[in-house]
């Protein structure tokens, strides 16, 4: 039976942190549309995701998953909230965003330069030295009755990474629902059927929500870590949040490099395109993620992989995470070549042609 739970919640945690991938706008003078994203009141405002990274860093040792995002978005309205459900009471911390910063620059190809000899034929007193630089892209390219009522608990209450956080325990949507209207969100019809299996489950569910200027708004890095048997992406979205149209970076901390599939089993093919995966960084992995991921969580020769998906947001179903530590590397490199003028004296062969040419004279006259 605890086995069956625990594979519950394990199923449930592929969407647990959707929302975090999904915005919603808050109505500047009350009310916040909370997650998946939501739009505020007028049939024209649009909360949209600029911009888009992930990091999720898994410990086998321990089970635990530590989930990372940065985004920037493009809105209409002045604030924003959203949703995460978790299997357990999440951990809260900020943490520096320059991380994907770094982790950009460490999946940037990588420069080899190349020499090859170009030879020429040519007279050597009259000759310069000359290389002719030249670059072509070779090797591996860069190849989301009232006593009755069902109650819910607030667990704690925090402002991390810019964020207002409500960590809540709720018995059933509807008390949930209720709670985010009276403080000042407003869930839709999808919203509640999209967080409906959570609460079912028992899950924990936080909300979010932080005020900023019209336009694009730009947020701290936050990030949530939970127990779960399988390292997991959020990817399933509400059914009034799906059509694509955003490109979605996820970089992947783990034992071996790290393939994605959809569904339960993670068998379906996932839109997701491997561009980097390495155990050997430039950079140690512990340099590159910095605080973003505890160090005790991080084992011995563990790998990078990153993908891109530019179909995001637009899962019908979740992402899990598979790795293999016999994997090939894949390092994106550009070939600088450098060509070599290589001179062919053409004396020797001159000099050759005048004393075969007087032979032949001298040989014609004696006949």
């Amino acid at each position: 039976m605890a086995g069956g739970k625990v594979a519950m919640r394990t199923r449930l945690a592929a969407v647990s942190l959707a929302s975090l991938a999904l915005v919603v706008a808050l109505a500047p003078a009350a009310r916040v549309r909370a997650c998946c994203p939501a739009f505020p009141p007028g049939p024209d405002t649009r909360v949209k995701i600029a911009e888009q990274e992930i990091l999720v860093a898994w410990s086998a040792a321990t089970k635990t998953e530590h989930f990372v995002r940065r985004a920037s978005f493009a809105s209409e309205e002045a604030g924003f909230g959203f949703l995460v459900p978790t299997p357990t009471e999440p951990r809260l911390a900020e943490v520096g965003a320059e991380v994907f910063d770094r982790l950009c620059e460490e999946i940037e190809p990588r420069i080899v330069y190349e020499v090859r000899n170009r030879y020429v034929l040519g007279f050597m007193l009259a000759s310069t030295p000359l290389t002719a630089p030249r670059m072509a892209s070779e090797g591996a390219g860069f190849t989301r009755s009232m006593d009755e009522l069902p109650t819910v608990d607030v667990l704690q209450q925090t402002r991390v990474a810019g964020y207002d956080a409500a960590v809540l325990r709720a018995d059933d949507a509807a008390a949930l629902a209720r709670w985010l209207e009276d403080n000042g969100y407003d869930a839709r019809p999808e919203l509640r059927a999209w967080v409906e299996p959570y609460v079912q489950a028992k899950w924990i569910v936080t909300a979010f929500k932080f005020a900023g200027e019209k336009g694009r708004v730009g947020t701290g890095s936050l990030r949530m870590s939970f127990q779960t048997d399988r390292p997991l992406f959020p990817y399933r979205t509400p059914t009034d949040q799906r059509g694509g149209g955003n490109t979605l970076r996820v970089f992947y901390v783990g034992d071996g490099r790290a393939s994605g599939g959809l569904g339960d089993a993670g068998a379906k093919p996932w839109a997701g395109q491997v561009k980097y995966a390495s155990s050997s960084p430039r950079w140690s992995l512990t340099q590159l993620l910095g605080d973003a991921v505890p160090a005790a969580d991080l084992a011995a020769g563990a790998w990078l992989t990153a993908f891109e998906d530019e179909t995001w947001p637009g899962g019908e179903e979740d992402l899990w995470f598979s790795t293999d530590p016999a994997g090939a590397e894949l390092i994106p490199t550009i070939t600088v070549w450098r060509e070599r003028r290589v001179l062919i004296p053409a004396e020797p062969f001159l000099g050759a042609l005048v004393v075969g040419f007087v032979v032949l004279r001298r040989r014609r006259r004696a006949s």
